[in-house]
């Protein structure tokens, strides 16, 4: 389908941010939305084409008004990039239930809100494209990453029941799971108290390329694939956990 108008989140930094801008390349109006302001202001100096639009994802009716100032200014959505998400790290007897919450309320539930209130349109129409970053932290645990790795297993659920409820539309919804990928992402790595393996591949030098996912959403996203693995590292990672779960855990005490 052609993309003419398209809603992109956590657009001020990481893989949104790329999106954002390749597709603003391509001459796709895009609506660039994230909670930090003076990066959504950099991205807007880069292209005539990219709108910023500030939005807390986790408040239901900001995300409600920011859909309706989009469709307004810019016309209907054909594709939202949903990619939007924070990654705090800490163990379960260190992280108190209201970080815990307020994770969950921006991961999970700024996807349910976004979902919300662009899905009417596009099956009004019968059109669109929704690509959802999920994350293979979904299935694939670490220690110390119990909040965020149940928020994207909420969000690889979510979205994979989505795409088969729309099946017999014409409207397109992707999961994306990708593996640890440099981006601003891991600066949580220094801040807080990683899991050994993360810090292992930050330190020598092993996440993925931010673009070659990029890469591979535009691929599979003109393909029939529910779920987007875009990196040999997401494949072999949730290959491992799904059919051998117990020696999942030796492996990551391996690779620490």
């Amino acid at each position: 389908m052609e993309i003419k108008n398209a809603l992109i989140t956590g657009a001020a930094s990481g893989m949104g941010k790329i999106t954002a801008k390749r597709l603003a390349a391509d001459g796709v109006h895009v609506a660039a939305v994230d909670v930090n302001e003076e990066n959504l202001n950099q991205l807007k100096q880069e292209s005539n084409n990219i709108s910023i639009f500030p939005c807390d994802l986790a408040d239901s009716e900001a995300v409600k008004q920011m859909v309706v100032e989009v469709t307004n200014q810019i016309g209907s959505i054909d594709r939202v990039t949903h990619a939007g998400a924070v990654m705090p790290m800490g163990s379960i007897k260190d992280l108190d239930s209201s970080s815990i919450n307020n994770l969950m309320r921006i991961n999970y539930e700024g996807t349910v809100n976004i979902v919300s209130n662009v899905l009417p349109s596009m099956l009004e129409k019968n059109s669109g494209q929704i690509i959802l970053f999920g994350s293979i932290a979904g299935t694939c645990p670490l220690e110390n990453m119990s909040a965020y790795c149940a928020s994207k297993a909420a969000v690889n659920i979510f979205g994979e029941i989505l795409a088969k409820e729309v099946k017999d539309t014409d409207i397109r919804v992707m999961v994306v799971c990708p593996a640890q990928t440099n981006t601003p992402l891991m600066r949580f790595v220094d801040e807080t108290d990683a899991p050994d393996v993360i810090n292992s591949a930050v330190e020598k030098g092993m996440l993925c390329d931010p673009e070659e996912v990029v890469d591979q959403i535009e691929k599979d996203i003109l393909t029939d694939k529910i779920i987007c693995y875009p990196t040999k590292e997401a494949v072999y990672a949730t290959r491992i956990r799904r059919f051998f779960p117990n020696y999942w855990w030796k492996l990551v005490a391996k690779n620490s």
